[in-house]
């Protein structure tokens, strides 16, 4: 029964799996910070890095709902899925953002380039 459904239609098996791969992800992201958060550092990043995770499960979710004929009022699931996506690349983006912000240094105007003894490198490159 397993295997003529796989045989059947093996994108809708592939398509569960993901998700039920993403979930686990999310999951593993999010229970250190529920459980522990006084002693998890970044809290707000892994926070946006498990919405967009759990953006893309109900991307991938809904996808698979629309391909199915589940939802007959949506021909494709292109545009829901592409806006599902753009808004885990935002949550995403976010989440990086909490963990490198304090390493982000918007005051400067020019690059400081750092003369270091070493010899060797790119400009040395052809010399044999």
């Amino acid at each position: 029964m397993v295997v003529d459904a796989v045989l059947g239609n093996p994108r809708a098996v592939l398509s569960s799996v993901q998700i039920a791969a993403l979930l686990t992800a999310t999951g593993l992201l999010l229970y250190p910070v529920v459980t522990h958060a006084e002693n998890v550092a970044y809290t707000e990043g892994l926070v946006g890095l498990a919405a967009a995770l759990l953006l893309l499960t109900v991307s991938n979710f809904l996808g698979l709902l629309i391909d199915a004929g589940y939802v007959p009022m949506l021909d494709s699931s292109l545009f829901v899925r592409t806006v599902v996506n753009l808004g885990a690349s935002c949550c995403a983006t976010v989440g990086i953002y909490y963990f490198a912000r304090q390493f982000i240094d918007t005051s400067r105007t020019e690059f400081t380039s750092l003369e270091t003894e070493h010899e060797g490198g790119f400009e040395d490159a052809d010399d044999d």
